[in-house]
């Protein structure tokens, strides 16, 4: 049933919240491949990936990249995408300790940050858009290849600056 047949933008609809919840682990997939593939000369201890089923952190370096999905409380499917490119540590390696856990500094600072929203009449054609810019749509990979991309040139700072 679509959207004429219904009465009800897609958005709207149940269907759409599952949609978007498979739309939302696509993109986290593709990042994590990214990621695996991009960064695959980094050690396991230099790049981490942790997922919960609406947030994704990818420590890489001293570069990381968070994302989550922020859903409306009207209507689910129609949430935002927060991303969000740090310089610093958002996640750092946990090692078990068994006496007194050591406290944690976390000193990252926002290099980029950008809502995006979904647009769709159907599954088929489920895309994002920037809130700043809602003229260039995004598939979930092509969004993931984007984000990857950020993450990869603010890695390369990183490291340059580590190096000077």
């Amino acid at each position: 049933m679509n959207e004429a047949q219904s009465g009800q933008p897609f958005l709207g609809t149940l269907r759409a919240l599952s949609v978007a919840t498979r739309e939302f682990a696509r993109f986290g997939d593709c990042l994590a491949d990214g990621v695996t593939i991009g960064f695959d000369h980094l050690t396991e201890q230099q790049r981490s990936v942790r997922r919960s089923p609406d947030r994704c952190i990818i420590q890489v370096g001293q570069v990381a990249v968070t994302v989550a999905w922020i859903r409306n409380r009207r209507d689910p499917a129609a949430g935002e995408l927060l991303i969000i490119l740090w310089r610093g540590t958002v996640a750092p390696a946990i090692k078990q300790q068994f006496e007194r856990a050591r406290e944690l500094s976390l000193t990252a600072a926002p290099l980029w940050e950008s809502v995006f929203l979904p647009e769709a009449t159907c599954e088929a054609d489920w895309r994002w858009h920037s809130r700043d810019d809602p003229t260039q749509p995004y598939t979930s990979s092509s969004l993931a290849v984007l984000v990857v991309e950020r993450l990869r040139i603010a890695h390369e700072g990183a490291d340059s600056r580590a190096s000077a």
